[in-house]
């Protein structure tokens, strides 16, 4: 289940100007190159203002009763790994924000979370989880990250926790590892992965392939995700 949050934005912000005008001009119309052609091909310009725009998308990526997962304070992680198409929710905050050409940029806010552009189709999607476990297998005891036992090993580790955790009265030190789950795995495998995108944004679409999909690919689910989406360029 995708859920696109509340789309916020501004347009003639003061502070952003167009290349082809002299830093002191105080005009707000922008004109910005837009690809028309293949291969450095002839260039096309756009008008109008300059818009800014940004949202949150909200995941759940329960493989069960996707829809009836509260807030999340239920699901307990098992290391799933799962495939989401969000190209339509993407496809969504591009049009509310108002920008005709510019560009859109999503990141995962999670270390166990990654973004890419490939075809969606249910039976790729579960090669996905079957490659991704060959190259960084789910076995707890390969991996340092999962010896709970040794964690925090130096000051800026525990400072991490201090911060992310104790000081946002969510708990304890002990109380976090307790919590941590066997998933060292599922960072490395985000590493390869990437947690961002940046996608063109031309004539109020993405530019994306015919068979391009936005995925966002859980690999420490089911949990409840958030993805930061910021859309820039010229509107209307």
């Amino acid at each position: 289940k995708v859920t696109l949050g509340k789309v916020t934005g501004r347009k003639n912000c003061p502070l952003v100007r167009s290349l082809h005008q002299p830093p002191s001009s105080q005009s707000r119309r922008f004109t910005c190159p837009r690809a028309a052609g293949m291969m450095m091909g002839p260039m096309a310009t756009t008008t109008g203002e300059y818009r800014a725009a940004s949202t949150t998308l909200q995941v759940c990526t329960s493989k069960h009763d996707a829809t009836h997962t509260g807030d999340g304070t239920t699901l307990t992680p098992k290391q799933e790994v799962s495939v989401h198409d969000v190209t339509q929710a993407v496809r969504d905050a591009v049009i509310a924000s108002g920008v005709r050409d510019g560009s859109c940029h999503l990141l995962a806010k999670h270390t166990t979370v990654g973004l890419t552009l490939n075809e969606s189709e249910a039976r790729l999607e579960r090669d996905y989880e079957k490659w991704l476990l060959g190259l960084a297998p789910n076995e707890p005891n390969r991996y340092e990250h999962n010896d709970l036992d040794k964690r925090p090993e130096r000051p800026s580790d525990l400072e991490a926790i201090q911060r992310n955790w104790v000081n946002k009265g969510l708990g304890t030190v002990e109380e976090f590892m307790a919590l941590e789950p066997i998933n060292a795995h599922a960072h490395l495998l985000t590493s390869l992965l990437g947690s961002s995108l940046s996608i063109p944004v031309i004539d109020g679409e993405l530019a994306i392939g015919q068979w391009q999909s936005v995925l966002m690919v859980e690999l420490d689910g089911p949990r409840n995700r958030t993805l930061a989406c910021s859309i820039h360029g010229i509107g209307d």
